[in-house]
């Protein structure tokens, strides 16, 4: 009997050949938008944005959601998150006016993919397949990293802009309002609700 997501999962990627996307050390794509909040070293975590090595509109990616209703393979699934590549920075829980956070709370809002510039320390390797989090293509020490103007999704902005809005009280409002999970949970993880922004 298999025993756990990481168990599954090697079963079942264990006969496909859905390799890891092959990246240098800068990429110019689109970020679904997704971000990446890992939980290792805390209260200092790596934290970065997912970014396919395509531009355009990359939003099934990382909108489990959509999957099942668009009748998506288990292949086309894994093969979707193999092609995002991890950017990290080492951040503390509560750095959130650094540039680099400000961006990633930018993308976490955001209504549609954003067109993305980054570079990276080397270039980003490996694949990840965990019971902790979704799997993703490879990784790297973020250096450098740009993003287009991003247009707000309304109901994130006003959450995000009522500092007097407990998290957990944002996330019942925005659940019964009709925003998918992912997206709550993007936001939630960057600090984008609670009051005055310091995750309460």
């Amino acid at each position: 009997m298999i025993k756990g997501k990481t168990a599954y999962l090697k079963r079942l990627t264990s006969k496909m050949r859905i390799p890891s996307v092959e990246v240098g050390k800068e990429i110019d794509g689109s970020t679904p938008p997704s971000v990446f909040i890992g939980s290792w070293n805390y209260p200092k975590v790596y934290a970065g944005p997912m970014i396919a090595p395509v531009s355009g509109d990359t939003t099934i990616m990382d909108m489990p959601e959509s999957w099942i209703p668009q009748s998506k393979s288990q292949e086309d699934i894994i093969g979707y998150r193999m092609s995002l590549v991890r950017g990290k920075q080492l951040v503390g829980i509560k750095d959130l006016e650094s540039g680099f956070v400000e961006k990633l709370q930018e993308i976490s809002l955001a209504e549609n993919s954003i067109e993305s510039e980054a570079e990276f320390l080397k270039k980003p390797r490996g694949s990840s397949f965990s019971d902790e989090h979704t799997p993703h293509g490879p990784s790297g020490i973020i250096q450098k990293f740009d993003i287009d103007n991003v247009k707000w999704e309304h109901r994130l902005e006003k959450a995000f802009y009522d500092t007097d809005l407990k998290a957990a009280d944002a996330v019942v409002d925005l659940n019964q309002r009709g925003m998918p999970f992912s997206n709550i949970q993007k936001a939630f993880s960057v600090g984008a609700m609670g009051v005055g922004k310091k995750g309460n």
